[in-house]
């Protein structure tokens, strides 16, 4: 992953799960890999098989390493991913399945939280749960409301607040700065945005995915306010 080589992390992981398949932390570290894939990739064809596999790894890592932190957070991101995957391929479809994986996100970074309060990786996780379901047009909240038992409160002042604490945990984090000046934006605070922005392209690259995360943020920076 250091060398940013996402593939042969995955294979390296897959290899390890193999010979250890109750190890949780290699349970975990191989289902962040795949879900980091789908999201370093151009387009969503042929990213399900890949979201399916991460979410069977990050529940076997909870149920093998239960007070790890890390385990908790791997399956509210990776269940994150997946459920805006279907959101796009499926629509109202799936309506149930991806509200049933919200609610499973949100308890795992809860979870997350009690055992390591100073990890930043689940409060980035709220962050973009409060803001996306804070952005969805009218018409799905009514439909929530009225065929899947309600909508959860959330807002984008709690988005930026749990991202702003994640980036107070960890300065360097490029998908912080990066989901925090999504945030912004949406609250009108351009100023703020295009600071964090700035932040995220100065931030230290320690994946794949901050590469991918920081050429976002050039595109952030060239579009017309």
């Amino acid at each position: 992953m250091a060398a940013l080589d996402t593939v042969a992390a995955i294979e390296a992981y897959r290899s390890g799960v193999t010979a250890y398949p109750d190890d949780p932390e290699l349970l975990w570290k191989a289902a962040r890999a795949l879900s980091n894939r789908t999201a370093e990739t151009a387009g969503r064809e042929g990213d399900r098989p890949l979201h399916e596999e991460a979410v069977d790894l990050a529940r076997r890592a909870v149920a093998a390493g239960p007070g790890i932190a890390r385990s908790h957070t791997t399956l509210a991101t990776v269940l994150g991913r997946y459920g805006r995957w279907l959101a796009h391929e499926c629509r109202i479809r799936c309506a149930g399945q991806v509200v049933d994986m919200g609610k499973e996100a949100y308890h795992a970074t809860r979870r997350a939280i009690e055992i390591d309060p100073y990890d930043p990786a689940p409060f980035i996780v709220l962050g973009v749960y409060h803001r996306e379901l804070s952005t969805v047009p009218l018409v799905v909240k009514l439909i929530a409301k009225t065929f899947l038992g309600g909508y959860p409160p959330v807002s984008l002042e709690q988005s930026a607040a749990y991202l702003e604490r994640a980036i107070r945990l960890d300065p360097d984090d490029v998908t912080a700065h990066l989901e925090l000046a999504r945030t912004y934006r949406e609250m009108g605070r351009k100023g703020d945005a295009l600071a964090e922005v700035r932040e995220a392209l100065a931030a230290p690259v320690r994946e794949r995915l901050d590469v991918v995360e920081k050429e976002e943020s050039r595109r952030l920076l060239s579009e017309p306010d």
